[in-house]
């Protein structure tokens, strides 16, 4: 754990040197159903006191999952996609919402999901829009305003505020997850390169310096390394004076100003 908790520390000392407030969120991904995954996942952010982001699928979503949340006031439900299907051709890399089909019958699509959370999760749903595997199409975020959404989560540093009116761009900049490589942890030291990367970028504004640095985990393929990183992340950033973890609901309503 020193090697590349001290290497983040570092980053995060040179915010608090130039007394700056490094930011920071955090979104979860693929959830359907209540698991003993998701279980772990939420006392994870219960214990650190990070407030947690979850990306829910639409169809196929289980009714018992917004029981399971309704006592969770920190966890915001975002929309990931409606089925997470992939609709591109063999030999593409995979999207749902990509541009394999007119865009008139994804965001259809899209508004019977919106629909179904909205209705399921009350409050907590935040019409934040977050593509199965990252991608969308350029010619959709234009019309997600109309639908109801009011922002687009995906992953990398963010290349507008706003790509579309009346819609917030916050992406998240580590995914925990090395998909290429065996659907595993993607390493400690790895994991946090990719962080101090977004942390540094901002500082010496390389990157939109307002875009909360985000983490991006998916609890149902974490394996044991990646949970006991997870804790050990979340415990370094809780404690380190530099560090301020921002909502979900706080974050796009920023993007949006």
């Amino acid at each position: 754990m020193a090697n590349w908790s001290e290497t983040l520390c570092r980053e995060l000392d040179e915010w608090h040197r130039a007394k700056r407030t490094a930011t920071l969120w955090w979104r979860d991904d693929d959830a359907q159903s209540p698991s003993a995954e998701l279980d772990r996942l939420l006392d994870l952010a219960q214990r650190h006191g990070a407030p947690l982001a979850l990306a829910v699928i639409p169809w196929g979503m289980d009714s018992a999952l917004a029981s399971r949340l309704e006592s969770e006031s920190a966890v915001a439900v975002l929309q990931h996609g409606f089925s997470h299907c992939n609709h591109a051709p063999a030999g593409e890399k995979k999207a749902e919402l990509g541009d394999h089909r007119p865009a008139a019958v994804i965001h259809d699509e899209l508004a019977t999901g919106f629909a179904m959370l909205k209705g399921a999760f009350a409050a907590q749903f935040l019409p934040v829009l977050t593509p199965p595997w990252n991608r969308i199409a350029a010619n959709l975020p234009a019309g997600l305003a109309q639908t109801g959404f009011v922002g687009l989560s995906t992953f990398g540093p963010r290349a507008a505020r706003q790509p579309a009116a009346g819609i917030g761009a916050v992406n998240t900049h580590l995914d925990l997850i090395d998909w290429k490589g065996g659907r595993r942890f993607v390493g400690a030291h790895r994991a946090a390169e990719s962080l101090v990367a977004h942390l540094s970028g901002r500082r010496l504004g390389r990157f939109d310096r307002d875009e909360p640095s985000g983490i991006l985990s998916h609890h149902l393929v974490h394996d044991a390394p990646c949970w006991r990183f997870l804790g050990q992340l979340l415990a370094v950033l809780a404690e380190h004076p530099a560090t301020q973890w921002q909502s979900a609901q706080d974050a796009f309503a920023r993007a949006r100003r």
